[in-house]
């Protein structure tokens, strides 16, 4: 009786907007199994910062022979409503900002790229809620729409074709739809919030008949009230992508020359983090994590972050 209480008094909370202080989903999680009630809005804005200077390739480390350094930073502005009881739609809007140079022999590339990126649609329906059932498991599926730029030419570089254009992995977009599906999982033990979800993409062969691989993303968190305005939570953050094929958004020599290539294989990260609720309620929060490399293992040489900031605020309206 008293454990059904407490899941009950939880639930409340997860949608009151006048309730004490709760753990929230961590930084890099989509939210667990939870739904937006309906008629509720949720913004958030979320800001990645990276630094790309070391190659890898396969579980280990490698020399960094062009010299990449590499800095990206995306901005991602995610509205979250919920139209139905039980149903929400998510719009996720990225900006990237992506600035890099590399030594390729005599030539220098030099990548200055900013602007739109993807955007991502995403729906959905919830499958069980911690009132009825005591956990909360939602279902989802999405749309990755070519809304970034992938032909506007960044950069000095050897290409297939004449002209001089980013490679394709460090261009805004993918010029390619995409698509999602995904499944979130939530429980708390007292107040001790669990969450999870797990994300697949298929990516049909974009712009140039080049191949970003597939994608499975898990995101695992744990978050726990440790006053009535601060949290404090961890996180893995884990992915894999298959590996790419060609394309030809250069030729054959200059492509393997490149040290910016589609992402291939897996990594993982833990990410610590404190979630800051200045009203005793889940209605506005501020959030910074920092991710860190925790395992990989790349089917070819490319670069990797070894740490990422991530700062998240949101508000529910």
């Amino acid at each position: 009786m008293t454990k059904q209480i407490t899941k009950i008094s939880l639930a409340t909370l997860l949608t009151s907007s006048s309730a004490i202080a709760i753990a929230l989903p961590g930084v890099n999680n989509p939210g667990g199994g939870t739904i937006i009630q309906e008629g509720k809005l949720k913004m958030v804005y979320k800001n990645i910062s990276m630094k790309r200077d070391k190659m890898f390739n396969a579980s280990s480390e490698v020399a960094n022979t062009k010299k990449l350094d590499a800095n990206p930073t995306m901005h991602i502005l995610a509205l979250r409503y919920g139209f139905l009881k039980g149903m929400d739609l998510t719009l996720a809007i990225p900006y990237k900002d992506f600035k890099a140079t590399a030594k390729l022999g005599v030539n220098d590339v030099v990548v200055d790229n900013k602007g739109l990126g993807d955007i991502v649609v995403m729906a959905n329906k919830s499958l069980a809620t911690i009132k009825d059932n005591g956990y909360s498991l939602s279902a989802g599926v999405g749309i990755k729409l070519p809304t970034g730029d992938t032909n506007k030419k960044f950069v000095k570089a050897p290409t297939a074709t004449t002209g001089e254009i980013a490679p394709l992995p460090s261009q805004l977009g993918t010029g390619e739809y995409e698509y999602k599906a995904m499944v979130g999982y939530t429980n708390f033990l007292n107040d001790l919030r669990f969450d999870t979800n797990a994300i697949y993409t298929y990516r049909p062969k974009a712009k140039n008949d080049y191949d970003f691989g597939n994608e499975l993303k898990v995101d695992l968190s744990l978050v726990k009230p440790i006053t009535k305005t601060v949290n404090l939570g961890i996180e893995y953050n884990y992915k894999y992508n298959t590996k790419t094929s060609q394309g030809n958004d250069t030729t054959a020599a200059a492509r393997a020359n490149l040290p910016m290539k589609a992402f291939s294989g897996s990594a993982g990260y833990v990410t610590p983090q404190i979630q800051f609720v200045p009203f005793d309620m889940p209605k506005v929060h501020v959030d910074l994590g920092v991710s860190f490399l925790t395992n990989y293992n790349l089917k070819e040489e490319q670069p990797l972050e070894r740490k990422r900031v991530v700062f998240r605020i949101g508000y529910l309206f």
